[in-house]
């Protein structure tokens, strides 16, 4: 079972499904920031948008160091790095905030990347899914059927 690590952390899930397929990824958030809580926002749908029904978008640098995932959200096509002055760990997620109501995730699932928004937290279990996720012909095929918060049980 996951749990609240931290704090400061709040552990959020994201279910994804394809091709008959379904896996949930745990991703622990920072939230005193304030991306990450309108990131924690759109997992919940607290705020009327939600993550629920999108899909990923795109895959950045396949198969190689700093491959990314994308998705959530999506408005307005924006596709530049927002910043080049450092380096994102694997498994860390980012978000990029298009609006109070929309906003895009990026999970880095290999080696270091660019930063592109945003670092709000880490995958906290799920990595080796959106890896595979990553390396699938179309990943515009996956869509988040489901998504929240952990809340931890006493």
């Amino acid at each position: 079972m996951v749990k609240r690590l931290h704090p400061n952390y709040t552990i959020t899930f994201l279910d994804m499904a394809w091709s008959g397929w379904r896996e949930r990824v745990y991703l622990g958030v920072n939230h005193d920031i304030t991306e990450a809580r309108q990131f924690v926002d759109l997992c919940t749908g607290q705020r009327g948008s939600s993550f629920f029904n999108t899909r990923l978008t795109r895959v950045w640098n396949k198969g190689k160091a700093g491959e990314c995932v994308f998705g959530g959200n999506y408005d307005s096509g924006v596709n530049r790095m927002l910043s080049s002055d450092g380096c994102c760990d694997k498994g860390t997620v980012m978000f990029m905030s298009h609006t109070e109501e929309s906003g895009e995730f990026i999970i880095n699932t290999k080696g270091n990347s660019p930063k592109f928004a945003s670092d709000i937290g880490c995958v906290v279990m799920g990595l080796e899914v959106l890896k595979q996720l990553a390396q699938l012909s179309d990943i515009t095929q996956v869509t988040v059927v489901d998504c929240g918060v952990m809340v931890d049980e006493d």
